[in-house]
């Protein structure tokens, strides 16, 4: 899994699909939708039994991003 930094978030939305290829990682279209991707793609097995977090909690793409690469890794 990339470390969400220093890339953009439809390059790391790509690079998850290729990652995690037994989940159905949904396709971000547009960075201004990160919060309804970012709720699908943590209901996803793998993020889910990482207990990834959704985007409640955060204002900026790049914050969720870096808590979801946490919550992966620790897994």
């Amino acid at each position: 899994m990339i470390i969400p930094t220093f890339i953009s978030l439809t390059d790391w939305s790509a690079s998850l699909v290729i990652d995690f290829p037994l989940d159905n990682i949904p396709i971000l279209y547009s960075e201004e939708d990160w919060i309804s991707w970012g709720d699908l793609l943590v209901q996803e097995n793998s993020f889910e039994e990482a207990d990834a977090p959704g985007t409640a909690l955060f204002t900026e793409w790049n914050s969720w991003a870096d808590a979801v690469f946490f919550a992966m890794s620790n897994n």
